[in-house]
């Protein structure tokens, strides 16, 4: 004869889990539904005609490259905000979907991801 499984008393079930911010994910969203340029020279180039919503750059981009970057942030009308990738451009280049190395994206368009929510959280 089987035996009935009682609840464990004292359980609060009804709970509802914490959503936790995942930057890899709303990457891939954003790169689906969203307008996103990743690579150098494809940044540098769109970024003299177009200035960007946000840029992302991995931990490990190049110095040099950074403060090009920044320059090119300060000449512009309206400022960039710039997050850095807690991953390196190996991980960054995965999360947008590349076998190689992405070490800076730029946004035009957040699509339908949340990383705008990055800025409210860095102020």
């Amino acid at each position: 004869m089987a035996r009935k499984r009682k609840k464990p008393e004292g359980l609060d079930l009804s709970r509802k889990k914490e959503k936790v911010f995942d930057i890899d994910t709303n990457i891939k969203v954003a790169l689906k539904t969203g307008n996103i340029v990743y690579g150098k020279n494809q940044v540098l180039k769109s970024m003299r005609q177009n200035p960007y919503e946000m840029m992302i750059i991995a931990r490990n981009c190049p110095q040099e490259l950074e403060d090009q970057l920044r320059h090119y942030n300060k000449l512009s009308k309206e400022e960039i905000f710039i997050h850095r990738y807690k991953g390196s451009s190996w991980d960054l280049g995965l999360a947008c979907g590349e076998p190689y190395m992405v070490s800076v994206i730029g946004i035009y368009d957040f699509g339908d991801s949340d990383l705008l929510s990055l800025k409210s959280k860095r102020n």
